[in-house]
């Protein structure tokens, strides 16, 4: 199961890989987004081109994925919060706005830690960290999202992390990346 998610994942960032951040930006919109040691994409749980687009689902039980790729963009090793701990577990949310312009957060919902401390993975440069994104009971959207079966909506992913003592101890990038926008159908059920 785990080498036949890994080869979707690949297939799916291979024929995403020119959609990142960067595409389209210049420096004078953009000055700092050569420091940046990532860039961030999207693959939508469907893409079918044009002329039906891409989707995603968001749905209280068993939602379908789509993944986030967070890609090192520098020249070396970059840590990053695995999201199992309070350091990773908020670091990818989203803004959506719908076609009337309305803009919503969409983020994973406070939770306690019972079991908990600074843990990390380590992406190489060039390599990428997937995140599987099941927007199910466990996201929350401000302000409430309106329900509908489906909607058009522009998706942006946004990749932050709060400066804290233990970022400086696993020497942890601090900051905040979003993705460029993207134009989905977004299901709902």
């Amino acid at each position: 199961m785990r080498k036949a998610f890994l080869a979707v994942c690949i297939a799916l960032l291979v024929s995403t890989a020119c959609n990142t951040h960067k595409r389209g930006v210049t420096p004078e919109t953009e000055p700092n987004v050569e420091n940046l040691p990532f860039s961030l994409s999207v693959v939508p749980t469907t893409s079918f081109g044009e002329q039906f687009g891409s989707s995603i689902t968001m749905a209280y039980k068993a939602p379908r994925e789509f993944y986030v790729v967070l890609t090192n963009e520098s020249k070396k090793p970059q840590p990053v919060w695995e999201i199992w701990n309070s350091w990773g577990y908020q670091n990818v949310s989203f803004e959506l706005t719908t076609t009337d312009g309305k803009k919503f957060i969409v983020s994973k919902r406070q939770q306690e830690f019972t079991m908990n401390f600074p843990s990390t993975f380590l992406i190489e440069p060039g390599e990428h960290q997937v995140y599987a994104i099941r927007l199910d009971e466990s996201w929350e959207t401000h302000p409430t999202l309106p329900k509908l079966d489906e909607m058009r909506i522009t998706l942006k992913a946004i990749y932050e992390v709060a400066p804290t003592s233990e970022a400086v101890q696993f020497k942890v990038w601090t900051g905040r990346l979003e993705s460029r926008s993207y134009n989905l159908t977004l299901g709902q059920w």
